[in-house]
């Protein structure tokens, strides 16, 4: 076990040492203040306090810092997150394996698969770990702006969802919530893990990876097949969302991600078959 945990924190050490692995962490700092400002100046407040005194609530109790981190990171997290998820783990295996290093790695008495699943639990500890940072930095920028306390008002049309809480529940939903989304999100990375797998590019895995969630995400935004969509992985990622109901519906919660472990586990299944029959001696 000691020998498992040096290596994993190698191979951790690795992925953190690289410049782009940052780039995410970069990217959503300045996507969040951007957001803040243009939902400032477009007039996004006057219609969040439209919304929230037709429900007869008052607008300076919920306007609040967990109202903003809720609502900048749901327009952010997931078409950014796709992308810097998709580089970081399209590029885990397949770029050591393009620069040799997998060669030098594998002279050492250690097994392919073990190999892979370190690499594995060190992508999915990236997405979990973009994730938290996505929601806590929002989180952090609404505390910046409007201070602490206040209540929190979710809007979420797509489920139906406007509901307020109060700042203690608001802050553990939110929590939930958070952590919910984090490990939704390692089913990108699996994807990208998969096709690092594979005897390809690095791009090429970052690209594949990132074209499925994309055409995913757009079959599933088209509409085009209401009776289907819980085939559509998309719509799983999706269910963190649901948190913020008034009652929370953990069995559709469980559901979701189940599908999504197994999603997970058999893309790394896969990969680990691909990655097994490669040649990489020669």
């Amino acid at each position: 076990m000691q020998t498992l945990m040096f290596q994993l924190q190698g191979e951790l050490w690795k992925l953190f040492a690289r410049k782009r692995t940052y780039m995410g962490f970069v990217a959503f700092a300045f996507l969040q203040v951007a957001l803040f400002f243009i939902f400032h100046w477009l007039g996004g407040e006057n219609r969040l306090r439209e919304r929230i005194t037709m429900q007869g609530q008052a607008f300076d109790h919920y306007f609040s810092a967990l109202t903003l981190g809720h609502i900048i990171t749901g327009l952010s997290v997931f078409l950014l997150g796709a992308l810097y998820l998709s580089l970081v783990s399209g590029d885990i295996v397949a770029k050591e394996s393009e620069d040799g290093h997998m060669r030098l790695l594998l002279v050492r008495p250690i097994s392919r698969l073990r190999l892979l699943g370190l690499k594995y639990v060190a992508c999915t500890a990236y997405a979990f770990v973009l994730m938290q940072f996505a929601a806590y930095a929002a989180l952090l920028l609404g505390f910046t702006i409007r201070g602490w306390g206040g209540g929190l008002f979710a809007l979420a049309p797509e489920f139906g969802i406007a509901s307020f809480f109060d700042g203690s529940e608001g802050m553990s939903r939110y929590a939930i919530a958070a952590a919910l989304l984090g490990l939704g999100m390692t089913t990108i990375s699996s994807i990208g893990f998969c096709f690092s797998c594979m005897k390809i590019k690095p791009a090429a895995a970052t690209i594949a990876a990132l074209s499925y969630v994309l055409i995913d995400f757009i079959v599933r935004q088209s509409n085009l097949m209401p009776n289907h969509e819980h085939f559509l992985l998309t719509k799983h990622l999706a269910v963190w969302g649901r948190v913020f109901m008034e009652e929370i519906p953990w069995a559709v919660l469980v559901r979701s991600y189940a599908v999504l472990f197994a999603v997970n586990l058999s893309l790394f299944v896969v990969g680990a078959a691909v990655f097994q029959s490669r040649d990489l001696k020669s």
